[in-house]
């Protein structure tokens, strides 16, 4: 195998990390965008709470909510094949390139810190 070639294949599993990255995180955004809009009406559900019942009463259904909240998110992800199928893409193309993997988290890592901040 010349060097040629496997510069090639290490293309190849970069370009294939880098789609199964790129379809996590356009899942993942959708994920937060959900949890966005679900924990602003969950908001305003306990605007109304608090203005109706007693301090006790509050913190059991914020508890409630919450545990709700994250079961909810936790199904999706979990139901989501299309991550299910990137995270073992990208599972594998991790264990036959470690070093290109590194590259791509360190890339991901950063565009994600950018678009925190922005």
């Amino acid at each position: 195998m010349t060097s040629n070639d496997q510069s090639d294949g290490a293309k190849g599993l970069q370009d294939r990390g880098a789609a199964a990255l790129s379809a996590a995180a356009t899942t993942a955004q959708q994920a937060l965008d959900s949890a966005r809009g679900t924990a602003h009406q969950a908001a305003e559900s306990a605007k109304d709470i608090v203005s109706q019942a007693h301090l006790d009463e509050v913190g059991a259904k914020a508890a409630s909510a919450a545990a709700n909240l994250y079961r909810g998110g936790r199904d999706r992800l979990a139901a989501n094949e299309e991550l299910s199928q990137a995270a073992e893409q990208l599972s594998g193309a991790i264990r036959q390139n470690p070093l290109v993997a590194v590259g791509i988290a360190f890339s991901a890592g950063l565009l994600l810190a950018l678009l925190a901040r922005g």
